[in-house]
């Protein structure tokens, strides 16, 4: 048996030995009595200078009370354990301090684990310079974009948002109409008034009208006093009528006519207000085709696009996707309270050839759910809903699944596959190789090579 325990305390010994972080153990009269290699290395001390040693000793006089507290509370047991961050050097240290009991519950001594997080520290804050540039440089108010495709839109946004015009928002679901709108107020000389958002699709259409122009008291059962509708409530303001194209017909005519004659009458009363409203309106449908149908009037669509802005879906965004990720994943880990999470090589290809149905909303979810589940300092393609997973095709709307290919066929359909993703990655990259190839996870020179075959 004694033979037995001396084995464990030797393999005890080798396991601190060869621990990457420093270790420093006291006894229960903080007394040094272990100093591992690694703390040798990590403080640049020499162990036979600390053994024996009070462990309060180490500490530089003005820490000693605080540490005495510490130490005191671990004791105790009213502190299950402590960490805190230590410049020394230019080196940016964590120590964590942590109570040794033995099976009798009876505190043995104070462990104390050193890990030199120079490196990490560093780059959070070249995330934060990152994330700083991406905001400056790519953001346009609440909105990022440095794509191509962003950019008429933010012009667009410029040019119109001093201007009373009436603007229609088009654009699938999930693509930011209402951000959008926000910027167009914002922007606007009606900035310090409000901006009314109705939501035409949520709205039960016998309660539409009351909602939009308001009602006396008494016009109906309920009605115990007067209301104003949205109209009123966004004068010299602006009213976003969201989801403009589920507005059943009925509504439709009484809504054309107060974009006409610029007054609304409660319903239950009898005179007309005057209201000055800027309107801007969005929809994910193709009015033009609801027209032709007879499902929206002609007259009020006429009324409405008086100037259109087309939102891009996120797939036809391939710049914006990583910034926005990395802009969702800082927000998340603030609101959570959990360290910044960096981005694998797997991941990013994953988020780069996703098709994206529900667009940057689709994109915000996935970072918010990759950000509470993850369990290490970097996303991984496991972190991501199983859909990210899939073949680019599965995400676009309901396309079969495509038949086994072989021979020449498959050749053909891998090189397709290849060069698209070059494609991508230089475009996500600005066109700089070094990048291009560290995204990929391959040389530059490899890089070359495959863009002189794909030309």
């Amino acid at each position: 048996m004694a033979a037995a325990a001396t084995d464990t305390e030797g393999v005890f010994r080798a396991i601190l030995t060869s621990m990457g972080e420093g270790i420093i153990f006291a006894d229960h009269t903080n007394t040094i009595v272990c100093v591992n290699a690694a703390a040798e290395q990590i403080r640049g001390i020499d162990a036979a200078n600390y053994l024996g040693r009070d462990l309060l000793a180490i500490h530089s006089p003005p820490a000693r009370p605080r540490i005495g507290a510490i130490l005191e509370s671990l004791r105790s047991g009213t502190l299950a354990f402590h960490t805190r961050p230590l410049e020394v050097k230019g080196r940016i240290f964590e120590n964590s301090y942590y109570p040794i009991k033995d099976d009798g519950d009876r505190f043995v001594g104070t462990l104390m684990v050193s890990r030199d997080i120079t490196e990490r520290e560093h780059l959070k804050e070249e995330n934060l310079v990152l994330r700083d540039q991406l905001l400056s440089e790519y953001s346009f108010g609440g909105m990022i974009g440095r794509s191509p495709a962003m950019q008429p839109v933010f012009q667009m946004i410029r040019s119109t948002a001093p201007l009373d015009s009436t603007i229609l928002i088009t654009g699938e679901s999930g693509t930011g109409k209402e951000l959008v709108a926000r910027e167009l107020h914002g922007k606007s000389r009606r900035s310090g008034s409000p901006l009314i958002k109705v939501n035409c699709a949520a709205l039960p259409e016998n309660l539409l009208e009351s909602e939009l122009f308001g009602f006396e008291k008494g016009a109906f059962t309920g009605a115990l006093k007067e209301r104003k509708g949205k109209f009123e409530q966004a004068h010299r303001g602006t009213l976003f009528l969201d989801e403009i194209g589920e507005l059943p017909l009925s509504a439709q005519a009484k809504l054309l006519r107060v974009l006409q004659e610029k007054t609304v009458e409660r319903i239950g009363g009898s005179r007309e207000i005057q209201v000055d409203v800027r309107i801007v309106a969005a929809t994910n449908r193709d009015l033009r085709d609801d027209v032709a149908a007879g499902h929206f009037r002609e007259d009020l669509f006429y009324r409405l696009n008086v100037i259109p802005i087309e939102l891009p879906p996120l797939r036809e965004r391939l710049e914006d996707i990583l910034p926005l990720a990395t802009i969702f994943l800082s927000r998340f880990a603030s609101e959570m309270g959990r360290p910044e999470l960096n981005i694998s090589r797997e991941a990013k290809e994953a988020l780069l050839t996703h098709r994206y149905p529900g667009n940057v909303r689709e994109l915000k979810n996935a970072m918010e759910r990759a950000t509470a589940l993850c369990g290490g300092d970097t996303l991984t393609i496991d972190d991501l809903p199983p859909e990210f997973g899939s073949h680019p095709g599965d995400a676009r709307g309901g396309e079969p699944a495509r038949r086994p290919v072989h021979g020449s066929t498959l050749s053909t359909k891998l090189d397709n596959r290849e060069a698209e993703l070059i494609e991508q990655a230089l475009a996500v990259s600005g066109n700089r190789r070094a990048e291009a190839a560290r995204l990929l996870g391959i040389s530059r020179k490899t890089l070359w090579k495959k863009m002189k075959r794909y030309r």
